[in-house]
């Protein structure tokens, strides 16, 4: 298991749909990453920039309704993993 995330590998579409932990997870690979990326490269990647603004919005979302449960498709909604690539 890595302890970062970087700007080449899967990162899900929805976070609404994974449970907090998860996304706790993420936001915490993606904090690693931007710390390599500022000390390797200078500054950060905009994929790793977009996805840090993305995990605070939902972190945000969820603190504001804290008994919200995670927002999962039906079954007939499944069609493929919902991940994407940069």
């Amino acid at each position: 298991m890595t302890t970062r995330l970087s700007p080449s590998e899967d990162f899900p579409e929805d976070l609404a749909a994974l449970d907090l932990p998860e996304v706790e997870i993420l936001n915490s690979k993606i904090h690693r990453e931007l710390d390599y990326e500022y000390i390797h490269a200078g500054e950060p990647s905009l994929e790793t920039e977009i996805r840090q603004e993305e995990l605070a919005e939902e972190l945000d979302r969820r603190e504001k309704q804290p008994q919200s449960d995670p927002v999962r498709p039906s079954q007939s909604d499944v069609v493929r993993p919902l991940l994407r690539s940069s």
